[in-house]
């Protein structure tokens, strides 16, 4: 893992920074979608939303591309002849929005229809937050961001300050 500076982020009643679990991107190399499904024993979600296997959520991350939480990156081994396997568990921050006003506030911050019918639990967006580039899913009635470390600092100002008049 890597030495950095670890900021602390104090939970509130609706933010929290997610339990650090491994986190594992995968790039399909061309043509090779149905052999990565194979050697992993699974289908992908080809569209916007994640699935749950084995304790790992896969996440659509584009044309191709998943983010596997959970995955320790030696278990994808036999994934590596049909894909790029990298380690992103150092590199990205995961916070959670929850409770009763998490759609209020998230969509102060996000420039997606947050309702239900239009992003579904499990359903998952590659969006803003503010100024923020992250990957916005749904576990339920929790949203979950992820974004690259060095941003998270801003993020999580961000996430304090759409929640503030909920938290009163």
């Amino acid at each position: 893992m890597l030495e950095a500076e670890s900021f602390t982020y104090p939970a509130t009643p609706m933010v929290s920074v997610a339990t650090l679990r491994p986190l594992v991107s995968i790039a399909a190399f061309k043509n090779a979608v149905p052999a990565l499904e194979a050697a992993l024993g699974l289908a992908l979600p080809l569209t916007p939303v994640s699935i749950v296997v084995n304790d790992v959520r896969y996440l659509w991350s584009g044309p191709e591309a998943w983010l596997a939480l959970g995955a320790p990156p030696a278990s994808l081994a036999a994934a590596r002849p049909y894909a790029a396997i990298t380690d992103q568990t150092d590199g990205r921050a995961i916070f959670h929005l929850a409770g009763p006003h998490a759609t209020e506030a998230l969509a102060k911050l996000v420039p997606i229809d947050l309702h239900e019918t239009v992003f579904p639990p499990n359903g998952t967006a590659l969006t803003l937050a503010g100024h923020i580039s992250v990957q916005l899913w749904r576990e339920g009635e929790v949203f979950a961001l992820a974004c690259f470390r060095s941003f998270a600092q801003s993020l999580y100002a961000s996430l304090i300050e759409a929640c503030r008049e909920f938290e009163g």
